[in-house]
């Protein structure tokens, strides 16, 4: 019931009671909270316990802010010694790329893909949790089994980019405290009994088994026991470019409606059972309706947004039951409140922002057109939602989907149809397995004519767009001008929130005329750079691609340049061979425009002596100077030339093609993209005094297994005073070549990005 259903003495009382200062607004209680939260979050280290001891004080202070200060500076305390808990649980330091034998059991379900099954390792020792790789033939691994593995073990680390995804993060919200992969293996005693995860594990290959190989086996699996690794990349990205991803994460709409299915059905079942007048009729259906959520979301695997879900419900039926009147904001505060206290870390995961941000949106548009025809309001409240949560999809994604709103208005009331046909026909088949498996296969090939549909709007031009990732200020500027913009009816200047959108539509501001920006990429082990100019990108290499499926052109590269705004590349150059190099070429040739390519596998190779020019920026090629060169010395060499300094691409070339550059000439530039990730077989002492560089960027993972850069490389640099940085360490570094300005330092974005939870 919301506030604008009460009666109006009630309502009356409620709000002079709330000015009158007599009772805190739990609203502003949950906002206080959250603030408390997000302020150690966005911290680059956690401060010490002491400094909360004055500040703790000020809640002394009588006045009407008092429990909302106090509030603010217990969830800011519950943050802090929460995150140093698990901190202490991450792996040792000096344990970093060591082999150690540990003992422990596989916690949820496995996830198996090309060339190596996944899971997460739980032991009784530091680190507490870890996400093990078993690469190729291994025996049947299940949830529950208990494991002595000898592991090569890493402290969490990943690629840092703008517009990336921070795998950091991730694992640091999903509570893991080390990666590694298995050298040697023995079984152990006793298995963890994991009696829900076994059965979801049973369940996905009976599934698996029975749908063979239909193109829904993945859906149906997604949608009855949580397993999404059946849902191929392409179905992924229709989902995506239809805004409807959410629709095969178990989560609040799934909980929701089977919930509130078994809630009426339970409500009208109820006085009809015997005896079933003596026990409330809703008393009965709540708490049906609380046990059917909390059997869905264990079937689910009860991760995070599940858990959220359920806590929305519980809090909801939880003042059905106690019958009390309270606004829907004010349930939605308390089921905020109670997700962050259970995990002050929910701030940094999409879901969170995107759950609670939709339901608030909702009662804010509802509450905006009391009285408006329901199927009027239904046709209304989807565009208008999409365009309420743009912002922050824009924000966490950088992509957003026109077709959002058509494909949502029809799917989500189709689900309350779909998903008691997916759980019914799932538990037929387990059951009866000759009777069920011909209904799942019906309900399969339903979701399938579905999917024909979703695959014809995910292709309509404009469906899906990208914009340049927005910065927090421009997110909360956007949010404001929507919420002018769908105001009630009556209220002047609503037209005005459009000015507060206008900001998502600005890119970053790329460098003016005769200047230039090189930054290279944090790609792991590999190369990949970008060096811009006024009007015009050019990418050298592309990242690597890995066995597994990992492509660093589609994960890391594409995502980069859409954040930056770069909607086409006027010059792909390829420098070698090598998969390092060129593994995401495919993926980025796929996914932006390229007006011309240059260098290994391309019509046009690279030669030494050529020469063009951009906004008053000289490019050369300087190596091969011929089709003798082979391997890691056949690596294009770019200089970049300009009023503000000079740069100098290397790809991987060694000593032989150093020397032969030596005598060419014209090697000097201010910054150096160091030869071959800085391995012992280049950067020779000669070429490194003949570039004379001030910055030297090295294209090299963090803890990589050959040890680049090597120690003797890294003293010759210091030799002539040269600054390293190395992109596994620093994430993307930018340096820009200003016309007047000259070139200014590099900046490091893990620097930029910090965050207590980062390594160093």
């Amino acid at each position: 019931m919301g506030v604008g259903e009460w009666p109006a003495k009630y309502r009356a009382d409620l709000g002079d009671a709330r000015r009158a200062g007599l009772r805190p607004d739990i609203r502003l209680i949950t906002l206080a909270f959250l603030a408390g939260v997000s302020s150690i979050n966005a911290l680059a280290s956690l401060p010490p316990l002491w400094a909360f001891v004055p500040a703790l004080l000020l809640c002394f202070w009588r006045g009407r802010v008092q429990p909302y200060l106090l509030t603010f500076l217990l969830a800011a305390l519950w943050t802090s010694l929460l995150a140093a808990h698990l901190l202490d649980q991450r792996l040792a330091p000096g344990q970093d790329n060591a082999r150690i034998w540990l003992q422990g059991h596989i916690d949820n379900l496995p996830e198996t893909e090309a060339g190596r099954t996944r899971f997460e390792f739980v032991t009784a020792t530091r680190p507490h949790r870890i996400r093990v790789s078993w690469y190729d033939q291994h025996p049947a691994l299940r949830s529950g089994d208990c494991w002595r593995l000898n592991l090569k073990v890493n402290a969490p680390h990943g690629s840092l980019n703008p517009g990336g995804f921070d795998y950091e993060t991730w694992l640091w919200r999903n509570r893991i405290g080390a990666t590694g992969y298995v050298r040697d293996a023995e079984r152990c005693d006793p298995d963890w009994a994991s009696p829900v995860d076994r059965w979801r594990q049973s369940a996905a290959g009976k599934l698996a088994a029975a749908l063979d190989d239909h193109p829904m086996s993945g859906v149906i699996r997604a949608l009855s026991v949580g397993e999404r690794s059946g849902i191929s990349d392409e179905q992924w990205r229709i989902f995506r470019h239809t805004g409807t991803s959410h629709l095969v994460a178990i989560s609040g709409l799934h909980i929701g409606l089977l919930a509130g299915l078994v809630l009426f059905g339970m409500r009208w079942l109820s006085p009809r059972l015997p005896g079933g007048t003596r026990i409330s009729a809703i008393t009965v259906a709540a708490f049906a309706s609380a046990l059917a959520a909390a059997a869905y979301a264990l079937m689910a695997g009860f991760a995070l947004p599940t858990q959220r879900a359920l806590i929305m419900l519980v809090v909801v039926l939880g003042a059905v039951l106690l019958r009390r009147r309270s606004a829907a904001s004010d349930l939605l505060a308390v089921a905020a409140l109670a997700v962050l206290v259970m995990d002050p870390f929910a701030v940094l995961s999409p879901g969170f922002w995107l759950s609670f941000g939709a339901v608030a949106w909702i009662l804010y548009l509802v509450s905006a057109r009391v009285g408006a025809r329901r199927w009027t309001l239904w046709l209304g409240l989807q565009p208008a939602l999409v365009l309420a949560l743009a912002p922050l999809t824009l924000f966490w994604f950088g992509e957003a989907s026109l077709a959002a709103p058509l494909a949502n208005s029809v799917l989500i009331p189709a689900f309350a149809v779909v998903v008691p046909l997916v759980l019914a026909s799932v538990a037929l088949t387990l059951l009866w397995p000759a009777l069920g498996s011909p209904f799942l296969h019906l309900v399969a090939d339903g979701l399938n004519l579905g999917w024909n549909g979703l695959q014809f709007l995910a292709q309509l031009p404009a469906a899906h767009f990208s914009l340049p990732q927005p910065g927090l200020v421009t997110v909360i500027i956007a949010l404001a001008g929507v919420a002018l913009l769908l105001a009630p009816r009556g209220i002047p200047g609503r037209w005005l929130g459009v000015v507060g959108l206008l900001p998502l539509l600005l890119a970053p501001p790329g460098p003016s005329a005769n200047s230039f920006r090189l930054t290279v990429l944090d790609v792991g082990q590999g190369l990949a750079a970008v060096v811009r100019t006024a009007e015009h990108t050019l990418l050298f290499d592309a990242g690597p691609r890995f066995r597994t499926g990992f492509n660093a052109g589609e994960a890391l590269v594409l995502p980069y340049l859409k954040s930056q705004g770069i909607n086409d590349l006027d010059r792909l150059i390829l420098s070698h061979a090598d998969i390092d190099h060129r593994g995401g070429v495919d993926a980025v040739l796929a996914g932006i425009p390229v007006l011309s390519q240059m260098g290994a596998g391309m019509v046009q190779p690279c030669r030494a002596g050529e020469r063009w020019r951009w906004d008053g920026i000289d490019f050369e090629i300087l190596h091969p100077d011929g089709d003798a060169w082979t391997g890691n010395n056949s690596s294009c060499v770019v200089k970049v030339s300009g009023p503000g300094g000079s740069a100098l691409l290397t790809g991987d070339i060694e000593v032989d093609a150093e020397h032969h550059l030596l005598k060419r000439g014209n090697l000097n530039a201010d910054v150096l993209v160091v030869p071959h990730h800085g391995s012992a077989t280049s950067s020779s002492a000669a070429f490194v005094r003949a570039v004379g560089a001030e910055y030297a960027l090295i294209p090299a993972d963090w803890n990589n297994r050959w040890n680049f850069p090597r120690p003797p490389v890294m003293a010759r640099y210091r030799q002539q005073h040269t600054h390293t940085l190395q992109t596994g360490r620093s994430g993307a570094i930018s340096v820009e070549f200003k016309a007047r300005e000259g070139v200014q330092p590099p900046q490091s974005w893990r620097e930029q990005q910090r965050r207590f939870w980062h390594l160093p």
